[in-house]
């Protein structure tokens, strides 16, 4: 019955250290693994919590930028009601003009006739006054005297 174990002592010895170094590099290897594997576990550690810090961050940028939508809207609308607002304060001061204009002309027609009417009126009341001036200025009619001798009767 044969092992496959060398029987010298020398031989013995030879293999025993070549099984000692053999399992001294397994160790070596298996301890160079585990220590591989921490780093690399201590890495993923890290690399997930930077990931989740990320996702959380564009989860902050997206509210912000909803946000910043809801915002310009926002603004937008009201730019669009000053618009709005503008172009009717700007059609109501046109129609006003147009009105105050058309007035102005209606006062200064207004006044001319006026001013005509009184002019007519001075010359009318000067020749009234001229008419009334003259009957009181005249001698009294000659049938008023025939009427206080009684030439006249019927």
């Amino acid at each position: 019955m044969s092992t496959g174990l060398p029987a010298d002592t020398k031989a013995i010895r030879k293999t025993e250290e070549d099984i000692a170094k053999e399992s001294k590099a397994d160790d070596k290897g298996y301890k160079n693994a585990l220590k591989e594997l921490k780093t690399t576990e201590k890495t993923e550690a890290k690399a997930s919590k930077a990931m989740t810090k990320a996702e959380k961050n564009l989860k902050k940028k997206e509210d912000r930028e909803y946000e910043m939508i809801k915002t310009l809207q926002k603004a937008t609308h009201g730019h669009d009601q000053a618009v709005t607002d503008l172009h009717s304060a700007q059609t109501d001061l046109q129609i006003k003009r147009q009105r105050a204009q058309t007035l102005r002309q209606e006062v200064d027609e207004r006044r001319c006739r006026v001013d005509r009417l009184s002019k007519e009126k001075q010359a009318h009341d000067k020749e009234r006054t001229s008419k009334l001036a003259s009957l009181h200025t005249q001698p009294l009619d000659p049938p008023t005297d025939a009427i206080a001798t009684g030439a006249m009767m019927v």
